[in-house]
């Protein structure tokens, strides 16, 4: 290949820009959010840590999660494992202003599934919807 050669960058790449709009932005977030929210569940992150990303029916539906497992915790010593992995990510394109997204969370002794539909408000993409399984 030489300095002449023009190609055009891999999808998938940094290089790649989305539009605020574009519902393949939603991709891009689901692992994150998706992780962020398990460990809210556990009680290893702050529920303000996905405020900018959720409504606030969702953070609350987290928070009172987030209590559940200090309640477990203080009764019985449950300690959650740190590891988390997440997988099978898979998005399905509503219409324009929806999407609505799945994935699978590994723990060395469970496994959670999870799925959320994310919206376009005003403010951005917003989880509107969360069940964690």
């Amino acid at each position: 290949m030489t300095s002449t050669d023009q190609r055009p960058a891999p999808s998938g790449t940094s290089a790649e820009v989305l539009s605020p709009h574009d519902p393949r932005l939603v991709e891009r977030m689901v692992a994150p959010v998706a992780r962020h929210a398990v460990e809210i569940i556990r009680d290893m992150r702050p529920v303000n840590a996905l405020s900018r990303v959720v409504t606030p029916e969702v953070a609350r539906m987290l928070s009172r999660r987030a209590a559940l497992t200090r309640r477990l915790r203080a009764s019985t010593g449950y300690a959650p494992s740190r590891q988390l992995q997440v997988s099978g990510v898979r998005t399905c394109v509503v219409n324009e202003r929806t999407v609505e997204a799945s994935c699978v969370l590994r723990e060395p002794e469970r496994a959670r599934f999870l799925a959320m539909r994310w919206e376009l408000r005003h403010t951005g993409w917003r989880v509107t919807v969360l069940e964690v399984g």
